[in-house]
């Protein structure tokens, strides 16, 4: 190769350089332009933003730290080039995802969440606000992965990285194939449920599959967002209870007292004996959703559909706006003692104001509330209610002096979608009489749910050989 090539060569990477950095100037100077039309939050620097200042681990307690220091009940974080509102304060929140929800029902744009794993246009908890939208908000429940948490992972910092080719970085392209069988292996999953003979699901997806033009990702989404959003936050509602009445003792005698006072010692609790009947259960399911919300940071973030002016800041359209209910929910304010389990907050009316009539927030805000929650409360409700009038549930025993050992209320998992890390418990039955009418409930329920027996030979090695792409 001859000098006068080198030298070209040299130059044109010098001069690739400079135009580089200068656009990456151009670019920082717009950041800080808008940074001072936001709301408070940690300094950014160029083209990262705020990534490394983010905690990768549980980031919500952080930012429930940095709303005290900036004194605000709205803060700003830069994950890459772009802010992320994250929203601390109950009112916040309502003033603008509820009330001004034509505005905020939208979705952002999001990597990991959405283009890189074909959701961006498919699925409902990532689909822009719309008529395709409303097509799946009518047939679905909400689903929520750690792709969500902001700062977490360097793909949304620096989008480009999703663009680059598999020999330079595999991520993506793992991702996305990953992500084209887990639809494929969703949609044969439905395929096969509509063949049973009994009314199903995957009977009312596949034909609104021909009368509304679903593809086959977008079939294969709904049914997944299905079990992601029905199963797993349920249950882990459900275990927070447990952890709650073995933690508060006091609490579950008031619930089981409420319960022998309106159900005979010869039944079970029926769905006729919920709502009206038992005020203080209610209560207490209200509550549990409030003490330890499952989806910590609300679901999927909002995005507002055009500029929005609100209380001296301004929101350009398209902004990523985040609830926090770690923060929102333990608000002292608005929930005195907020890591006391106490259903009294809610019983015969709220105790302290709240922006709605719930008081709470636990299934997000808007018209991109949890399709699943009027479900999910009610499956709760009857749930619940029956575990607590049939057990005492008490703290388990260590294996050495056969003590209770001490619950840790604040021992929760890494995840965006949080439940209890293991703990032991005892589940004992309040009498003999109880504990026999459990039993014969439980051979009845198995004969009926018999017709249902059976398992998919389907695999994801199936799904493999021909991955959802469209």
């Amino acid at each position: 190769m001859s000098l006068s090539l080198l030298g070209s060569l040299e130059k044109a990477l010098l001069a690739g350089l400079a135009l580089g950095l200068i656009a990456t100037i151009i670019d920082y100077i717009r950041m800080l332009k808008l940074r001072q039309k936001l709301p408070p939050g940690p300094f950014p620097l160029p083209l990262v933003g705020n990534h490394f200042q983010t905690p990768s681990i549980r980031p919500w307690i952080e930012w429930e730290k940095w709303t005290e220091y900036y004194n605000s009940p709205m803060i700003t974080l830069w994950i890459g080039r772009h802010p992320r509102i994250i929203l601390n304060d109950a009112w916040t929140a309502s003033d603008l995802l509820e009330k001004k929800s034509d505005i905020f029902s939208s979705r952002p744009r999001l990597i990991l969440m959405g283009d890189v794993i074909n959701a961006t246009k498919t699925n409902q908890t990532t689909l822009p606000y719309g008529d395709r939208w409303r097509v799946h908000r009518k047939l679905i429940l909400m689903e929520v992965v750690n792709f969500v948490v902001p700062g977490v992972f360097i793909m949304e910092t620096l989008p480009f990285l999703s663009k680059l080719p598999s020999w330079l970085y595999k991520f993506p392209s793992q991702l996305s194939f990953g992500a084209a069988c887990m639809w494929r292996y969703f949609y044969l999953l439905t395929e096969e449920g509509a063949k049973a003979s009994e009314d199903n699901f995957s009977k009312i997806l596949m034909n609104s599959q021909e009368k509304s033009g679903l593809t086959d990702v977008e079939v294969g989404g709904l049914a997944g967002n299905l079990i992601g959003g029905g199963v797993d936050t349920t249950s882990s509602t459900m275990i927070s209870c447990v952890l709650a009445m073995c933690a508060f003792p006091d609490v579950q005698r008031k619930a089981q007292a409420e319960i022998d006072s309106v159900i005979s010692a010869d039944r079970s609790p029926t769905w006729e004996d919920l709502d009206t009947k038992l005020p203080y259960i209610v209560a207490l399911v209200k509550e549990v959703l409030r003490w330890r919300s499952v989806a910590i940071l609300a679901g999927i973030p909002h995005a507002n559909t055009k500029d929005v002016e609100y209380k001296g800041y301004h929101f350009p359209a398209g902004t990523n706006m985040i609830g926090n209910l770690w923060a929102i929910h333990r608000n002292p304010r608005d929930f005195p003692d907020p890591d006391v389990f106490r259903p009294e907050r809610f019983l015969n009316g709220l105790e302290r104001p709240y922006p709605n009539a719930k008081g709470s927030n636990p299934f997000g805000w808007g018209r991109r509330q949890c399709s699943g929650q009027p479900f999910a409360e009610q499956g709760l409700l009857y749930s619940l209610t029956r575990l607590i009038w049939a057990f005492d549930l008490k703290a388990g025993l260590d294996n050495n002096q056969g003590k209770e050992v001490k619950l840790d209320i604040f021992a929760y998992t890494e995840s965006e979608n949080m439940r209890p890390e293991p703990f032991k418990a005892r589940f004992i039955p309040r009498s003999e009489k109880i504990h026999r009418l459990v039993m014969e409930e439980a051979a009845v329920a198995r004969e009926a749910l018999r017709k249902y027996d059976g398992e998919t030979k389907l695999t994801m090695e199936d799904a493999s050989r021909n991955p959802a792409w469209v």
